[in-house]
């Protein structure tokens, strides 16, 4: 969930007074400065973990262990009062930041003081557009996400159940927020388009459908049914106290939802890109950036995926020119494995040879529920907690419409080497507290898509067929990449779109259609993939280069994953150090 910030004046004033002094001394004091630094980190770590109920539960399984020991039972808050606090939140952070001696870090706390510094430097500039953030939206908008969280939520403990059931109620107050902000989007002329709502509209209907045999009143028995150490009779009442909260708050929360679109509809003044709207371009180039975690700007983007879609092409018809038939070929392969555990266990030791040891973990796969088998995507790993990575869910969506997609690939990206491996190796890393409450699309996404082109060359396929996978993955990808940039920063119409896709053989105007409606829905959602795939692909092509020989691909993905979720400029200056070490 996206949260809100609120802030602790006193306490930052006197943190402020104190470093900043600290910052006036002529000789810096190491050893204070780097146990002031862990503090000012950890104190922000608990201030933003405890801000929602469900990003403390997914977080931490033993929140006292870091000091927590009272939070507010909350799913937090969603107004422009609170973006404001988290504004202000921010630039007390940063001054806060800006008070430790940089020299007297060790280089740990340097990469978590550069991350942070730029984190909240691009914060502060989402002040200029305080009603052009959208929380809903048709795959990872709030409320498609939020009945899997509910369903996800951990129960450790017997209290865990009981804030479980205290949580729900409040869902009505933050349904309430999210749609007075819709009202203030519309009466700005900021609301969506019409065709983007009836997506989200759908969505919710079918959630709130069968209202007695709601998803979450499902596995919530499941839950506590199978809960170690409960009494029949608190599962019956247990059972009974969730079921009121379900019908009672969390499906009127929806229909509220529901009913306010509804109100809403035909008020949205755009059925474009963001590029036509007031500041559409503006609000996008901060949008791209934060999604992505790249400094490089719109324009640099696009000359750098026209590059990507040219080189890729070109690599596709040297193979084609090679075998005539590796079209068909390529088309047509047998992966060796169909069962879901099956291959992940596959890939867990496939990977051994270009990826450095990951910690044996457990994992389960699960299948998203019926009800939101639509609005899903294709499968998603759900991260784990800070001190209980060992235990993993991957859930699988089985959408007929998901059935000419590839599992074993789609696994790659969700478990080994992509989102499962990553979050594991990191964690066991034992970083900071904070730079694992921070989340990095473009680092995560761009990880997990890189690797899972690469898991063509796992599948057991003559490695022309695993090059023409490739190469035709990461030309769509840069294509689609391209739309969105052309849809939402260069404001690209339908006719634009059809045209553009034309010069690649695309003719059909309904995809042209489908394609620009996904850019609108959800904009600079697929730069995260893409971008993030071509940022992990050019620091290997500079590694490769300077290294010649002397590459290895193995130690490559160990300096990556060493350094762990952060901005691609921040990764590329310590890769400059790296670098030097490998020569």
């Amino acid at each position: 969930m996206k949260k809100c910030r609120k802030l602790f004046l006193v306490f930052f004033s006197l943190l402020l007074i104190m470093l900043m002094a600290a910052g006036c001394e002529k000789k810096v004091n190491t050893e204070t400065t780097r146990k002031d630094f862990d503090s000012f980190t950890n104190e922000v770590f608990k201030k933003e973990v405890t801000q929602d109920t469900l990003t403390l539960n997914f977080s931490l399984a033993n929140p006292k262990n870091y000091g927590i020991t009272k939070s507010p039972v909350t799913f937090g808050h969603y107004s422009i009062s609170e973006k404001k606090d988290s504004l202000l939140a921010a630039e007390n952070y940063l001054a806060a930041l800006k008070g430790f001696s940089y020299r007297g870090l060790n280089d740990s706390q340097k990469l978590t003081y550069d991350i942070l510094k730029k984190l909240w430097t691009l914060q502060l500039t989402s002040g200029k557009f305080p009603l052009y953030n959208e929380i809903l939206g048709p795959t990872t908008g709030l409320q498609a996400q939020l009945p899997v969280l509910l369903a996800e939520y951990n129960f450790y403990t017997k209290e865990d159940i009981e804030t479980y059931l205290k949580l729900l109620p409040d869902i009505s107050r933050y349904f309430k927020e999210i749609c007075q902000f819709e009202k203030q989007k519309s009466n700005a002329g900021l609301f969506m388009s019409d065709t983007v709502a009836d997506s989200i509209l759908a969505q919710c209907e079918a959630f709130v459908a069968d209202k007695d045999n709601n998803y979450l009143i499902e596995v919530f028995n499941d839950k506590v049914s199978s809960y170690d150490g409960l009494t029949k009779k608190e599962i019956k009442a247990y059972e009974k106290t969730n079921k009121k909260a379900v019908l009672n708050n969390v499906i009127p929360a929806y229909q509220l939802l529901i009913d306010t679109l509804n109100s809403l509809k035909g008020t949205g003044t755009n059925d474009g890109g963001l590029a036509g709207l007031p500041n559409g371009k503006a609000y996008y180039r901060y949008l791209l950036a934060s999604n992505t975690g790249t400094n490089r700007s719109p324009e640099e983007l696009i000359k750098m995926l026209d590059s990507s879609i040219l080189s890729n092409l070109k690599d596709l018809n040297a193979l084609a020119k090679k075998d005539s038939k590796i079209y068909q070929e390529a088309s047509s392969v047998s992966y060796p494995l169909s069962k879901p555990k099956e291959i992940l266990e596959y890939l867990r030791s496939a990977v051994n040879e270009d990826f450095p040891p990951c910690p044996n973990v457990n994992f389960t796969v699960k299948y998203v529920h019926k009800s939101l088998q639509e609005y899903l995507s294709p499968a998603m790993y759900l991260v784990p907690a800070i001190d209980n990575y060992k235990n993993n869910v991957i859930y699988i969506n089985e959408n007929p419409d998901y059935k000419n997609q590839q599992i074993f690939n789609t696994l790659a990206h969700e478990g080994y080497p992509g989102h499962l491996y990553q979050s594991v190796y990191f964690r066991n890393t034992n970083p900071s507290p904070i730079r694992s409450l921070l989340s990095f699309g473009g680092y995560a996404e761009g990880w997990a898509t890189y690797v899972e082109f690469y898991s063509y060359h796992l599948a057991g396929f003559p490695e022309s067929q695993a090059s023409f996978l490739d190469h035709s993955m990461a030309a769509n990808m840069a294509l689609y990449c391209r739309l969105d940039l052309g849809i939402n920063y260069e404001g690209w119409t339908v006719a634009q779109t059809a045209s553009y896709l034309q010069h690649f053989g695309i003719t059909d105007k309904s995809t042209a259609k489908v394609l620009f409606s996904t850019m609108v829905e959800e904009p600079a959602l697929y730069p995260e993939y893409g971008i993030g795939y071509l940022e992990f692909m050019a620091m290997r092509n500079k590694a490769e280069n300077a290294l010649g020989d002397d590459f290895n691909l193995k130690d490559f993905h160990k300096f990556v994953l060493d350094i762990g979720p952060a901005q691609f400029d921040i990764i590329n200056d310590r890769m400059d150090g790296w670098l030097k070490a490998q020569k």
